[in-house]
Parts: C-alpha cells; structure tokens; sequence
C-alpha cells in the first residue's frame, strides 16, 4: 500500500468532509465551518483529488455520501473528535461561555417528549450553545451514530454494538385514546370492543402492522386496522374527529387529551412498554462538553 505524505495535506479538508457528511449541502457546509460558499466548493474537489472518488454526488435530495465516503465518514470523526481532544486538554466545558454546536438525532416520539424541556435548559445554562435536531428512528439511528452524522440519538432502538455506549432514560407505557363522545365506548372497554373498533396505526415506514400487532397475535388475537399513517404526532388529531381509536405511548397522547377533548383508556391487552435510551459513539466518552450534553437529556427525562 502507497503511503500519503502527511505533511503535504490539509487536515483542514477532514473539517470540510465531516461538515458535508452532516449537511448534505455545499452552502449549509460552509456556514458549519465558517468558509464561503466557493472555499467550500474548492475543498470538495481538493478532497475528491485526495480519495480519487467523487465523495458526493449531487441529487434532488442534495449532495449524497458515495459508499467510500460513507465508509471513512466514521473514521474521519473519530479522527476530528480525537484531535480536539488532544487540542484542549484540561480545559474545563463551561455550558454558560461555550458557543458549541451540538447535532442530535430524535424520533419524532421522542422530539415531541423531550425537546421542550432540553431547549429549556440550553437557555437556561448555555444560551450560546446552538443544537441541530435531526429525525431519526428505531432503523436508521445506529447508522447515524455510526456515520459521525449526528453525536447522540434519543429513542427506542436496537441493542447498539459495543463501541457505542447507552443510557436507559425511561419506559413508556402504551395508552389508547377515543374521542369523547365516542358512540361505541358507553358500555365499558373490554378485550372483544377493543379489538372490534376500528384502529389507526402508526408506523414510519408504510407497514400494514408492527410492534403492538405482535403482541396481539402473540396472544391469538388480531385488531381492526383500517388507517395507517406515518407520525405518531397526528394520531389525536385522527382520533379526535373520527370513530378510530389509537393505541400509543402515553407521553405522546396525555399532553393534548384535555386540548383535543380525547379520552385516554387503559388497553384491555397487556402490552409491555419500551425503553427510551440516549445511545452515543464511545469516541465521545471523554468529551466533556458531549457528557454534559447527555447530562442535560437524562436530567430532561427525569423530570417528565
């Protein structure tokens, strides 16, 4: 294997690739890294001379990650965390003087759950500290964190492997909300109604049933689902007007119950709650600002 002369490279091209590994634009890049819109565009043919590969491919959805990019996009973060590291030892992470910026990804679950209450706190203690949310999910979380696109995901996801760490913030329990006056619900809610009414589910992915349909037929049983859609967020809204009714994590439905004038009922079918855990790569472990960033979300769930 050829070696690369070190000394002829401008580790400041890392900066610029890490930049458009996150933004998926030139523009947005350069603003990340304080470079004007041609130095950005400069840095990107520089980088592609270097790699001998496009690197990003420019689409409807924006500059898109070639699979070599993609590949070294978790070393090159890796490289970028250590070398701050190295560049401030010692140096304290003061929340109220620092003007960092922090890239997060939520489920839209866990964005309506706890966003609130996080932004509450930056402004609190860390008024100059800028925060970039992007969605993610139970699929595409581990991945990000993988790729250095985002430092932290919140949600319920798979078991990460062992070079990222995790933090158990909650559990959350399910609960199925009616409108009000619904007709059907008068004579109690027992397992044969429930299962007879007419279900709105929710899945991010278009799927006929998921995770609360495998509990169910776990127990031989199946419900009536005649609306899928893809936001746990609309689901009151549906319920409100409709005679669907809608079983869903509780935290989602409790806030807007009295705003909607929805009921929330216990389901008549044990359904066991999930896990909502903060999920980070383990490069971060030494990073003071990113284990306050942490303490933050962990001190935001407890107090839900």
């Amino acid at each position: 294997m050829q070696k690369i002369n070190l000394a002829g490279v401008d580790l400041n091209l890392l900066v610029v690739f890490d930049a458009l590994m996150a933004e998926r634009n030139v523009t947005r890049a350069a603003s990340r890294v304080g470079l004007t819109q041609p130095a950005a565009s400069h840095a990107l043919a520089r980088l592609r001379a270097l790699f001998k590969d496009k690197l990003f491919i420019r689409t409807p959805k924006g500059m898109t990650p070639t699979p070599l990019a993609v590949e070294v996009s978790g070393s090159i973060r890796s490289v970028l965390a250590q070398v701050e590291t190295v560049l401030t030892p010692g140096r304290e992470f003061d929340p109220a003087e620092s003007d960092r910026t922090f890239t997060i990804g939520l489920s839209d679950y866990a964005a309506f759950v706890l966003l609130p209450g996080l932004i509450e706190r930056f402004e609190d203690r860390a008024p100059n500290v800028r925060l970039i949310v992007r969605n993610t999910s139970h699929a595409l979380g581990l991945s990000m964190i993988e790729s250095g696109e985002i430092e932290l995901i919140v949600g319920n996801f798979p078991e990460p492997p062992r070079h990222m760490s995790e933090d158990l913030l909650f559990q959350e329990e399910f609960a199925t909300a009616a409108r009000e006056d619904h007709p059907d619900l008068d004579d109690g809610f027992d397992v044969d109604t429930y299962l007879r009414l007419r279900h709105l589910h929710v899945s991010l992915k278009g799927e006929p049933q998921g995770y609360l349909d495998n509990i169910i037929r776990s127990q031989g049983l199946q419900r009536n689902i005649v609306v899928t859609v893809g936001h746990f967020l609309i689901a009151p809204f549906m319920v409100q007007t409709t005679d669907l009714i809608a079983t869903e994590p509780m935290r989602i439905l409790e806030p807007v119950a009295k705003l909607l004038n929805i009921k929330i009922l216990k389901p008549p079918i044990d359904i066991p709650p999930f896990n909502v855990t903060q999920i980070w790569h383990n490069r971060h472990d030494a990073d003071q600002g990113h284990a306050w960033l942490r303490s933050m979300v962990q001190e935001t769930s407890l107090a839900l």
